[in-house]
């Protein structure tokens, strides 16, 4: 009971400091967790953290934003360094696997307003709208114009097999050597058929030599892409 009230009231204080003009890690992880969304508090301070960490104007991309729970906290963690940008990859339209657009659709259902403009409502509302910059679109379809390289990779869009591995394949390239990889939806557990396209990715991939600091927060990996150059066979 004691541990419950602790945490409430520290929730209070963070958000009468975040209406104060006060910006602070705790803030956009509370409003965070008021966005309907499956990443857990726990694999939301670690994205910030990792966030935090990268350099001066980093790059980070996100594919499958829904309705910015994550986004919050990275758009966040770079407001706080004053510098960066977030760019979230959706197609905003409760698409996605099997498994999964029927969840997307009923959650969309009973939205006010549509996927896209929630989206931008939360960001407004959590203060960081000019750190992110939103991609409608699916990660094959926004990767054919990209050029810029990449801080801070994630992925949390098709969830599918098929669909994990060819955004991975056409995203990574752009990640740059001590980039950091976030993989959702892919620690151990029993996975829907269809579903376990990031967990696949992760058994197959994320190893050394090619990753280093190699580590699972809850159902989420997190690694960092080697500095030195280690050839990957995508295959």
């Amino acid at each position: 009971m004691f541990g419950y009230l602790k945490h409430k009231i520290n929730k209070l204080v963070k958000m009468a400091l975040f209406r104060m003009g006060i910006d602070t890690p705790g803030a956009y992880l509370t409003i965070a967790e008021t966005i309907p969304g499956w990443v857990t508090w726990q694999e939301l301070a670690e994205k910030i953290r990792c966030c935090q960490l990268l350099p001066r104007d980093a790059q980070i991309v996100e594919i499958g934003a829904f309705l910015g729970r994550s986004t919050v906290v990275l758009a966040g963690a770079r407001k706080l360094k004053g510098s960066g940008m977030v760019h979230s990859i959706d197609p905003f339209d409760a698409s996605g696997e099997s498994f999964s657009a029927g969840i997307y659709k009923e959650i969309e259902n009973g939205l006010k307003s549509s996927l896209l403009d929630t989206f931008r409502q939360n960001l407004s509302r959590a203060r960081v709208s000019d750190y992110v910059r939103v991609h409608k679109g699916t990660a094959e379809s926004v990767v054919s114009g990209w050029q810029t390289p990449i801080d801070l990779l994630i992925l949390d869009g098709d969830q599918s097999p098929e669909g994990a591995l060819a955004a991975y394949k056409a995203w990574i390239p752009f990640l740059k050597p001590g980039g950091i990889l976030i993989l959702h939806n892919s620690g151990k557990r029993v996975y829907e058929e269809g579903h376990d396209g990031h967990r696949q990715l992760a058994l197959k991939f994320l190893k050394e030599p090619e990753y280093v600091e190699i580590h699972t927060e809850r159902m989420t990996t997190f690694a960092k892409k080697a500095e030195h150059k280690v050839e990957q066979s995508l295959r």
